[in-house]
């Protein structure tokens, strides 16, 4: 079965993920530049993941694990809010373990090297 299209809309689903989260928190009163700046890093690790990057993989779903963990457990958070997020990392995590195989399949030889 192919499942190229879980790597494309895992890195679609975390960068939109992402997008509103930074959104959500430009309109608070206190935002932590430096939580801004963490939250930057994802960019270029959903890049990684479309490059069949095993590292970024790994980061990915730590990340996505780390944040369905806020979710439950942060109570500034609007009800809406932490399902949505909840959900979205459940799903995003979800579409990078499906597309696992893929890693294998990229680095794999193409074209071995005769050793004779």
């Amino acid at each position: 079965m192919e499942r190229q299209w879980t790597l494309a809309g895992a890195a679609a689903l975390l960068s939109l993920e992402n997008v509103a989260v930074i959104a959500g928190l430009l309109f608070r009163a206190h935002t932590s530049v430096v939580l801004l700046g963490l939250l930057l890093l994802k960019f270029p690790l959903c890049r990684s993941l479309l490059r069949l990057r095993l590292g970024a993989a790994a980061i990915l779903i730590l990340w996505e694990s780390l944040t369905m963990l806020v979710a439950l457990v942060n109570v500034s958070l609007a009800p809406p809010a932490q399902v949505a997020l909840f959900f979205s990392a459940s799903v995003g995590s979800t579409l990078i373990a499906l597309s696992l195989p893929l890693f294998a399949a990229a680095g794999t030889e193409v074209n071995p090297v005769d050793e004779s």
